[in-house]
């Protein structure tokens, strides 16, 4: 532990008031005269960083539990004025994190102090509007299934035994649960910013926001507004594009946090493809068309545990069926089973093929046919999807996986051969 200097000691004492400046600078410009202000959260910080100096820490427990009592004698004198406790929570932080920043034998304490009372400041500015957020946006149903979600992700996954088990060894807990979360995660990532921003920011971003927490949602939901609005048929189709461009990236981002090595093998076919829809996109734009009118995708929260479930379950059978044809029949296998698959998800080709890659029992040329025949299969499935539409829409849905496929394995051969 160093010794003490008064240089160290100066420097103790500033890191202190600086978390009192950002705490206590928030709480005065949100309260008014009968809430404590900077002046008060300057001197909090002030007695923790001279208790974080002197190193005691029956010192330390009897400023804290002064500071407390102070605090709760005024807001027991206040108490018709004033209502919640928050400021009063915020003087106990502020304490306990000008010790922590006037601790000066941990080199990591002043900035992790600092960046702490950073976060307490943004949420206590936040306030209101995570008020409405949590009261006013978010309905009970999707708080409560999001609640459970996070629960039982939070409970299950540290509980499930690593390794592989079953025949084949297709099983592995671990990693069935790890895509169900992170298919789970982007797709709430979707219909959050969907919910909150959709309808705020106009169609297409609704369109890409709506693609990102389920491209099959957002075609069906084109379809069905084809036969409703038939004169916004180039819009929809425009809709349509977008909407299914975010799997690209999406598809590439599962990729790099299974496998980077497949990640980067696949990289072109799906930067080729994801460019194809982007200019796509930009002519139909400028196409004459009627403009769409404003739509909410209306997607079902995806962090709710019965479809989680029921992910997984297929997820699980998806891969023993890969890995059983494979061990029977050879790598080649995979080709087939990539299009049972996409109907599920590509997700379930890419986390055999990574474990196949990793035992060095597939080349990665294989590996990146598979994923691109799993969003080939995918994309039938779409096709399928959209056959509530218009006879034109299904049309146009169909010529737009057409000229995918083409590109991207145009552009998957070209790579192969170079």
């Amino acid at each position: 532990m160093p010794l003490l200097t008064l240089t160290i000691a100066v420097e103790a004492i500033a890191g202190a008031l600086l978390i009192g400046l950002l705490i206590g600078a928030q709480r005065e410009a949100a309260g008014g005269e009968h809430h404590p202000g900077l002046r008060d959260f300057l001197v909090v910080s002030l007695v923790g960083g001279v208790c974080g100096i002197l190193q005691n820490p029956w010192l330390d427990a009897a400023a804290l539990l002064s500071v407390a009592a102070v605090f709760a004698v005024f807001h027991y004198e206040e108490r018709k004025e004033r209502t919640g406790i928050t400021t009063e929570l915020a003087a106990i932080g502020t304490f306990v994190l000008a010790l922590l920043a006037a601790s000066y034998q941990y080199s990591f304490a002043k900035p992790l102090a600092a960046g702490v009372a950073i976060v307490v400041a943004i949420f206590l500015e936040a306030r209101q509007r995570l008020h409405t957020l949590l009261r006013e946006t978010i309905t009970e149903q999707e708080f409560n299934g999001t609640l459970a979600f996070v629960a039982v992700v939070l409970v299950i996954y540290p509980l499930l035994p690593a390794g592989f088990f079953g025949p084949y060894s297709f099983f592995s807990p671990q990693q069935v649960w790890k895509f169900v979360i992170l298919i789970s995660s982007i797709s709430y990532l979707g219909y959050f910013f969907e919910k909150f921003l959709g309808e705020e920011k106009g169609l297409i971003y609704t369109s890409i926001l709506g693609g990102l927490a389920s491209t099959t949602a957002a075609t069906l939901r084109f379809a069905k507004m084809s036969k409703q609005r038939p004169e916004e048929a180039i819009g929809l189709w425009r809709a349509f594009v977008v909407a299914n461009t975010v799997q690209f990236p999406r598809t590439f981002l599962i990729l790099a946090v299974t496998n980077q090595e497949l990640a980067l093998a696949s990289a072109w076919p799906l930067a080729a493809m994801m460019a194809t829809g982007m200019i796509l996109a930009a002519i139909l734009r400028h196409w004459p068309h009627k403009a769409v009118t404003q739509i909410a995708m209306q997607s079902g929260n995806p962090f709710t545990i019965g479809p989680a479930l029921r992910f997984g379950l297929l997820f699980t059978a998806a891969v023993f069926i890969t890995k059983a044809a494979m061990a029977r029949f050879g790598p080649s296998a995979l080709y087939g089973t990539s299009l049972v698959g996409g109907l599920v998800d590509v997700s379930t080709v890419i986390a055999p093929a990574a474990d196949m890659l990793r035992s060095h029992t597939l080349s990665i040329g294989v590996a990146e046919a598979a994923v691109l025949l799993a969003l080939v299969s995918n994309a039938v499935l779409k096709i399928l999807v959209a056959l509530p539409g218009t006879g034109l829409y299904i049309l146009r849905v169909t010529g737009t996986f057409v000229l995918w496929t083409l590109v991207g394995g145009a552009v998957w051969w070209f790579t192969a051969k170079v």
